[in-house]
């Protein structure tokens, strides 16, 4: 089934108002959305557990002190020099979602398995180590791709690049008569 063309804001919206409920009043947030970011072709469903899984990981590397987590979503051109550093992606316009928290960071040997289904950092029963695998999947199945950038006690940022639904697409209604 083709996905459906969607608006990210409103799906980020959803999932803040569940994570500003279950974060600890410690945790600030900064969200900024633009109000002209591309439709994208993809499934609500699985963008909401991309952002929820997100905002939760950031929120628990700032469990124990104050910090803040930032939410950006924008347009974003990928050159070809981009699409080769982020690996398999297509030239043209994007979506980039970044998710940051000012939380403890990770090392490099971290951040090399985070993607890895059932590696983990969390204590047992803190989580499974599914989510940062089934994100990578779920990013890689919308043709889009994730990076994370990260230091020992400077905080994560995870951003994400989905491509735009092609502007035809999204400007012109569809006239097929069947």
């Amino acid at each position: 089934a083709l996905a459906p063309l969607l608006g990210l804001a409103p799906v980020i919206q959803e999932v803040l108002q569940l994570l500003r409920a279950a974060v600890p009043s410690s945790i600030s947030f900064q969200i900024a959305l633009a109000p002209d970011a591309h439709t994208v072709l993809a499934n609500a469903t699985q963008i909401h557990q991309i952002v929820m899984n997100l905002g939760t990981n950031a929120a628990h590397a700032m469990r124990d002190h104050t910090g803040r987590m930032t939410l950006t979503l924008e347009n974003c051109d990928v050159d070809a020099k981009l699409a080769a550093r982020l690996g398999d992606l297509h030239p043209g316009p994007h979506v980039r979602l970044t998710v940051s928290d000012t939380g403890h960071g990770m090392d490099r040997a971290t951040m090399e398995r985070i993607f890895d289904p059932f590696f983990t950092t969390k204590a047992p029963g803190d989580g499974t180590g599914l989510g940062l695998s089934v994100v990578h999947g779920i990013v890689r199945s919308h043709e889009g791709a994730i990076t994370v950038r990260s230091q020992p006690g400077e905080g994560s940022a995870f951003t994400i690049h989905i491509p735009a639904s092609s502007p035809q697409a999204s400007k012109e209604p569809s006239h097929a008569r069947t």
